[in-house]
Order: structure tokens, then sequence, then C-alpha cells
């Protein structure tokens, strides 16, 4: 098994996926390629020493150079609303759609999913505006967007060309300035008993995983 952030797959339009998890070709050298566990400090990204503990007792996975021949397992396209939640919405949804469809059709066994972070903040600082503060009116910007998740993004079983197979969000507090990201307790969270939730999303993946790729390797969900 093999992962790569950015990975573009070939298929009828060429597609920039943010990960692929790949199912690697029998006895590949590990010799200078990263592992997963190494994108910490790749990307600064912290953790507590929980969270350490859990990640370093996780098996070793090398990383897939850009000209690597690899099958595509599992497709994921992470997206994020920040602000301007009801503006975003159509190019939100075009933008999943476009994804899903072009990676089925570049790998059609590969698990397509889909993941969004959405803001449930009462205000954002725009990174681009010099600052200017946009103020939401939440929870319903956040629930909007939601709900367009859970009900506008078709899962495969209901639409094979251009459904996936999985679907997530999280719910996030990010006022972006300088203030903690938190994860939101908001009314606009998804609920456990929806598809949404984070963790029916991974376990929806896992199901998935083991139905199309029992024999893989040694690496399990």
């Amino acid at each position: 098994m093999g992962f790569r952030i950015n990975h573009v797959m070939v298929g009828p339009i060429n597609k920039t996926l943010d990960l692929v998890v790949t199912v690697t070709p029998p006895g590949r050298a590990p010799e200078g390629r990263a592992t997963f566990a190494e994108l910490v400090g790749r990307y600064g990204i912290v953790l507590n020493s929980a969270q350490a503990k859990t990640l370093s007792g996780l098996p070793v996975v090398f990383e897939d150079r850009r000209d690597d021949v690899a099958e595509v397992a599992i497709a994921l396209e992470a997206k994020a609303c920040m602000t301007e939640h009801l503006k975003s919405l159509p190019r939100l949804h075009a933008e999943i759609l476009a994804t899903g469809y072009l990676a089925r059709m570049a790998a059609p066994r590969c698990i397509t999913v889909s993941y969004s972070l959405v803001n449930a903040a009462p205000t954002f600082v725009s990174p681009g505006g010099k600052g200017k503060v946009n103020a939401h009116t939440q929870p319903e910007d956040a629930r909007r967007v939601v709900q367009m998740l859970g009900s506008a993004i078709p899962l495969a079983r209901n639409s094979k060309d251009i459904g996936y197979d999985v679907i997530g969000a999280t719910v996030i507090d990010c006022r972006n300035d300088g203030t903690a990201v938190v994860l939101s307790s908001s009314a606009a969270a998804p609920k456990t008993s929806e598809h949404l939730h984070y963790e029916r999303m991974i376990r929806g993946l896992c199901s998935e995983y083991r139905s199309r790729f029992p024999l893989s390797g040694s690496h399990k969900f």
C-alpha cells in the first residue's frame, strides 16, 4: 500500500486528487521515499502526545513518486467552505460532482471519497481581503452547506456514474484571526445517525476497502 498527495489521475480529462491510496507493486523498494508519518514535519502539523503516539503505532506506509505506476484504491477529494457560504454553494457542488466522475472514469475500481470542512464561526478574516472581516449568519450558513453535501452529492449506490462511494463533512470554528481552530458543536454539525458524520465516513470507507481489495497486502484498516 502507498499514498500520494496531489496525485494526477490520468483519464479522459486528467484530474489532480488531494489524496490517493494505492496498491503498490510487490517488492517495491522503499529507499528514498517519505513515510506517511513524516508528513507531520513536512506540513507543520501540530499533534498532541496521544495523537503522536497513535501515529507512531500505525503501519509504515511509503509515499508514491510522481512517476510511479500503481493502482489507485482510494481517491479522496477534500474541500473547504470557510466563508461566503451561500455564494460558494453552486461552485462547490459542481466541483465535487466533476471530481467524482473524473476519478471514476480514470480508475473504475477505485473508492471515491468526498470530504469537506465547513466553517461555523460567526466571522472569518478573508486572507485576500487585506484584513476584511466577513460576518456569517450561523448556524444557518454552515447548515445550508452541510445540507447540500448530504442531499445533493449522490452516493454511488444511487447514481453509479457520478456518485461517491463515501461522503463526509466536519464542521469547525475557524475565524482565521490567529485564534485556535476547533471542532464545532454547532447545530450544523452532522449527527452520528447521518452518513456525513466523520466516524460513519471512516467506517464506510473501511468496509468498501475490505470488499474491493481483500488481498492487497498486510496493511488493514
